[in-house]
């Protein structure tokens, strides 16, 4: 297992060097490739677009997709002053999605109108969210992997530097594979005028590098992900120190710290790319986030913002593994008898047949599930005999509960549901949490939980009032 600090603080916008260091730490070749050709991340970095656009683009006109949000660059707009940059380049079409006063959904009608508006484009280029980037994303990827250049306008996701795109499907958000942006620029007078909940959300998306890592590890020990490597944590974990000193900097918007955050984040979407899957950075806090998610979409309501859920919702995967590594003996593990198909289908039914008329949104989540069942039969003994080895090694990859709290509450980030904006009821909340392991393909510390028959409503209980405990939870 590596040292979680050994690669330190890795520069992003170092490509040349950020590849060195991979494959050093990759000799069999398991790792992706960083598929980005530049990342300019700093003062007066939008300055350097036409520089970016020209080095890539193809015949055909220069096409910006973007949302109808206004965004600042300190005094100045910044859509009016990406049009002055490129106008001198040739022609020039904007693309601009959504309504205003309303959220932007990565869904059918967006991917679709964007997918129609790039056809012939000489370079595309993103300006905006997490949510136009992967529309960006997608749709030139559809189209022949057009020229792509992304205008990082907040800390907000890791969206602005993978090769992937989270997508809403039948009510679901899915995470499918995309293409890397060839070029991304993070101008620090853009970011740091951002609205500061979105850098803060940004900063409660990152607390996942103190849990899920561990569940990926986890994963690969139950023969459900074979994908785990060490040096893809070690990309992002040199920052761990710096996350949990820099908080106050992230609540005042320092520009150095916001700087550092998106360097961070950046590192974290680059991570994604050559793992291959979200799993470095996307365990069981990202599933009840998604689960709210879900919740808010069958309502018609508004969500927070993802990374604050994520933040809430890590510290309470923090308390789980702390208890799991604890208390979870390999007896328990082996004798215990794996619920049958039929219950575990019965309990995705009820829990996401009331999302939709249909049950489509339980039948997407019941083909991933049953997937996941799958493997564990053949994986579960395995485990069962190996687990004290790995106690150590799974502790290294986490953070004390009360550490995640501290952190995001020096940030100005949530910690509690009902702080979120807009709030989230102890009732949504806590199915939310309960049912997490029922949504998705992926094997993390809570389906180790109730494999071993210890994930019930005791313990959910349990979980929820020891984050209370801490200043965290409902």
């Amino acid at each position: 297992m590596l040292n979680a600090t050994t690669f330190g603080r890795v520069d992003p916008s170092d490509l040349a060097s950020l590849r060195d260091l991979l494959a050093s730490s990759d000799p069999d070749r398991r790792l992706r490739p960083v598929g980005l050709q530049t990342i300019d991340i700093g003062e007066e970095m939008l300055e350097r677009l036409p520089e970016r656009v020209t080095a890539i683009r193809r015949k055909g006109p220069l096409v910006i997709v973007q949302d109808r949000t206004i965004i600042r660059r300190g005094s100045d707009d910044l859509k009016t002053a990406v049009c002055r940059l490129l106008e001198p380049l040739g022609e020039l079409r904007v693309v601009a999605l959504g309504t205003e006063g309303e959220p932007l959904h990565a869904d059918s009608s967006a991917l679709n109108a964007t997918y129609d508006a790039v056809q012939a484009a000489g370079c595309v280029i993103s300006v905006g969210s997490g949510t136009i980037t992967d529309i960006a994303k997608d749709s030139t990827h559809r189209a022949g992997d057009l020229p792509l250049v992304v205008v990082q306008t907040a800390v907000s996701v890791n969206a602005f530097s993978d090769d992937m795109a989270v997508l809403l499907r039948h009510g679901v958000k899915r995470t499918v594979p995309s293409r890397w942006p060839d070029a991304l620029l993070v101008d620090q007078d853009v970011v740091t005028s951002a609205p500061p909940a979105m850098n803060r959300a940004g900063y409660g998306e990152l607390s996942a590098m103190f849990t899920a890592p561990a569940d990926w590890y986890l994963a690969s020990l139950a023969g459900a992900d074979d994908s785990f490597h060490p040096s893809v944590v070690g990309l992002f974990r040199g920052y761990a120190e710096w996350y949990l000193g820099a908080a106050d900097g992230i609540r005042e918007a320092e520009p150095g710290a916001t700087v550092d955050l998106a360097r961070l984040m950046a590192l974290s979407g680059m991570a994604l790319g050559i793992a291959g899957r979200t799993a470095p950075l996307s365990g069981s806090e990202h599933l009840i986030s998604h689960m709210l998610d879900m919740a808010a979409a069958a309502r018609g309501t508004e969500t927070a913002f993802h990374g604050a859920q994520v933040g809430v919702a890590s510290v309470l995967v923090a308390l789980v593994w702390r208890h799991v590594l604890a208390e979870l003996e390999p007896g328990s593990l082996r004798d215990h008898v794996q619920p049958s198909r039929a219950n575990v289908r019965e309990a995705v039914y009820d829990a996401f047949s009331g999302l939709d008329e249909d049950g489509r949104a339980a039948d997407e989540c019941w083909h991933d599930v049953v997937a996941k069942l799958d493997r564990w039969e053949h994986a579960g003994l395995d485990l069962a005999e190996s687990w004290p080895t790995h106690r150590k090694a799974i502790s290294e990859l986490l953070a004390e509960p009360a550490a995640l709290v501290n952190a995001l509450s020096r940030a100005g980030a949530p910690t509690r549901f009902g702080e979120l904006t807009p709030a989230v009821d102890a009732t949504t909340a806590r199915w939310a949490l309960a049912n997490c392991h029922l949504m998705r393909d992926r094997f993390t510390v809570v389906d180790l939980a109730f494999i071993a028959g210890i994930w019930n409503d005791a313990f959910v209980d349990q979980i929820l009032d020891e984050a209370a405990a801490i200043g965290a939870g409902l």
